[in-house]
């Protein structure tokens, strides 16, 4: 695989969390009124690059992965709607989302998917395990960070996302160096 098509598969599943969190990042509050529509919209995007992305053999980034599975459940929660599912998204703000990440990253490292946490392919299975263990206690810390700060949409959410993207680029960065030939 080419590395454009690399990097074009990867910024493909930021969209759908993307088209969410624009609004939201923009004027700094969420508005719940806007949030059911871009929740729908976000959730059934989630859905269809998730399945374009498996039907074409594409490691996920399991973060995205998680953040998809929690833009279907809001969008559940606010298209159905479920009102005391849609409540929870609302009081919660980002830290549900971190909950998706924390329960996605204890799956995928203690089921030992081949691409651990991390979803890095070809390095040794104690490297992948390693470095999605320090994934996970980052994406704990970006749980907590987020409740603590779940007032604003910001800090509480848009910072401990980049933060925990750019630390599993960073894992990934290292653990290549550690591939199996």
């Amino acid at each position: 695989m080419t590395r454009t098509v690399k990097a074009f598969t990867e910024v493909a599943q930021f969209v759908p969390i993307i088209t969410l969190a624009s609004s939201f990042i923009v004027k700094g509050s969420v508005d719940m009124n806007q949030a059911s529509v871009l929740f729908v919209v976000s959730g059934i995007m989630a859905v269809a690059v998730t399945i374009w992305l498996l039907a074409i053999r594409i490691t996920l980034n399991p973060i995205l992965l998680a953040s998809n599975i929690w833009l279907v459940f809001g969008a559940v929660a606010f298209g159905i709607p479920i009102p005391l599912l849609a409540d929870l998204f609302g009081e919660t703000n980002a830290a549900l989302l971190f909950a998706a990440v924390l329960a996605v990253g204890i799956t995928q490292t203690t089921l030992r998917v081949s691409t651990g946490f991390i979803g890095l392919g070809n390095a040794s299975p104690q490297t992948i395990r390693k470095l999605s263990m320090i994934l996970l206690g980052v994406a704990a810390l970006a749980f907590c960070w987020a409740m603590i700060f779940r007032d604003n949409i910001r800090v509480g959410g848009g910072l401990p996302f980049i933060v925990l993207n750019v630390v599993r680029r960073i894992l990934i960065k290292r653990g290549a160096r550690c591939r199996i030939t």
